[in-house]
């Protein structure tokens, strides 16, 4: 039967790899929740925040000018499309501006 018992230097290197671990563990956790670590990751999440909004209204206004203007110049099947559109978004809201007026003279 082989026997289980540790000399004094195993039963030290095993305190000392311990502590180690625990140190590194606690270094860690006290890098982590340090206020000044948290603001750096608030303000890089913030910065980073940003320069993906800045980018995603970059592409949005190159795909919208690329619906309008393309190689050949102006396309206008779409202009025109866009300006029936706001002429018919036009048209409805004054229509129902003027029944809500006519509801409102007909309560009196």
């Amino acid at each position: 039967m082989a026997s289980k018992e540790r000399t004094p230097e195993q039963i030290r290197a095993d305190i000392a790899a311990s502590r180690h671990a625990m140190t590194v563990g606690i270094e860690g956790l006290v890098s982590e929740v340090h206020p000044t670590a948290i603001k750096n990751r608030v303000v890089d999440d913030a910065k980073q925040t940003v320069a993906d909004t800045k980018q995603m209204v970059y592409d949005t206004v190159d795909d919208t000018r690329g619906y309008f203007v393309d190689e050949g110049g102006v396309r206008w099947n779409n202009v025109g499309t866009v300006a029936l559109i706001v002429v018919g978004v036009v048209v409805v809201a004054a229509a129902a501006s003027g029944v809500s007026a006519l509801i409102r003279r007909i309560g009196k």
